[in-house]
């Protein structure tokens, strides 16, 4: 048997001092996006596929030394440069299993202090409650990469 289906909508704000066009390009480039989009210090993130374009995929492994934790598959929906990005994306085990999907809206402004994000992450979890608190504490902890990427 398997788990019930289980939804999560959460919501990550951050205001960073610094332009709208540094906070998009965080998100569009691999190599800064490497830098801040892991969940804990443990995970690594290896991109095997990476395509930051309207229809475009991105295709990462979170790796725990040589061990694949999870496959994480991105489609990009809507991308408008320094403002918004909206894409979903299937985690997965190492051998496939589906965990869960999300829905990631970014919405990106500029503010009187720099520039504002929201993170609006719509999950449905298909392995259980603990996927949903570990995508939220996931994120929230990217969150706190990026910043510090920004701040460097």
């Amino acid at each position: 048997m398997t788990d019930k289906m289980l939804h999560r909508t959460t919501v990550l704000e951050k205001s960073f001092a610094v332009s709208a066009a540094e906070v998009f390009a965080v998100w569009a480039e691999v190599e800064k996006r490497s830098l801040w989009n892991t969940p804990s210090d443990d995970v690594v993130i290896k991109y095997t596929e990476d395509d930051f374009s309207v229809g475009g995929k991105d295709v990462s492994l979170c790796l725990v030394g040589d061990q694949i934790m999870a496959e994480v598959v991105g489609i990009y929906h809507d991308i408008v440069p320094d403002e918004r990005i909206i894409y979903t994306e299937i985690i997965k085990t190492g051998e496939g299993f589906v965990l869960g999907i999300s829905q990631v809206s970014v919405d990106i402004s500029a503010s009187n202090t720099g520039t504002s994000m929201v993170v609006t992450l719509q999950t449905v979890a298909t392995a259980g409650a603990d996927v949903l608190d570990e995508v939220a504490a996931g994120w929230t902890a990217s969150m706190a990469k990026m910043e510090a990427v920004l701040a460097g």
